[in-house]
């Protein structure tokens, strides 16, 4: 075989499917019935006497009434309290987030109509929420850094201002 072009002709010559020469399957079903090694050796399953049916209810009486006296003395450990969210106890850029996002869900869900004046408002959206992620990264390696936290606190006021202007143009 000299080049590819010959042994790709000699592969599609070959026939896809193997024939044997003869049928194989009398000496395997003789094979299987005739070999007493393969027989399996079955037994009998003995039982315990306590694991029967008068002591199996005893078992489970008992540990219905383990299970009751649990349930019935058992008390929490410490009383569980809902607490509220409350931002203000974390820090200042989770601060300044919460309250700004909160105002803005509500001047959104508040929105009816938009002037055509304001179609792009949410473009504009979109690109102030880029500039507060820019500075939200920025926070990630300067956490309390005050220009900003400044500039996160000026920038969500611009949107928010916009947001107002947006949605006072369709109540109009």
């Amino acid at each position: 075989m000299k080049t590819e072009h010959e042994l790709d002709a000699l592969i599609a010559g070959l026939s896809s499917e193997l024939k044997p020469s003869r049928d194989l399957w009398p000496e395997l079903e003789q094979r299987l019935t005739d070999n007493p090694a393969v027989a399996l050796n079955v037994q009998p399953l003995k039982t315990s006497k306590w694991l029967s049916a008068p002591f199996a209810s005893a078992y489970v009486a008992s540990a219905a009434s383990v299970l009751f006296a649990v349930t019935l003395f058992w008390q929490p450990a410490t009383p569980v309290q809902t607490v509220a969210f409350n931002p203000q106890l974390l820090d200042a850029e989770t601060a300044i987030v919460y309250s700004f996002e909160q105002a803005k869900a509500e001047q959104l869900a508040s929105m009816k109509t938009v002037d055509p004046v304001y179609a792009d408002w949410q473009q504009q959206l979109a690109q102030w929420q880029q500039a507060i992620g820019q500075v939200q990264l920025a926070l990630k390696y300067n956490p309390n850094e005050a220009l900003l936290l400044k500039q996160l606190r000026q920038l969500y006021s611009q949107q928010q201002n916009y947001l107002q202007k947006v949605v006072q143009s369709g109540l109009v």
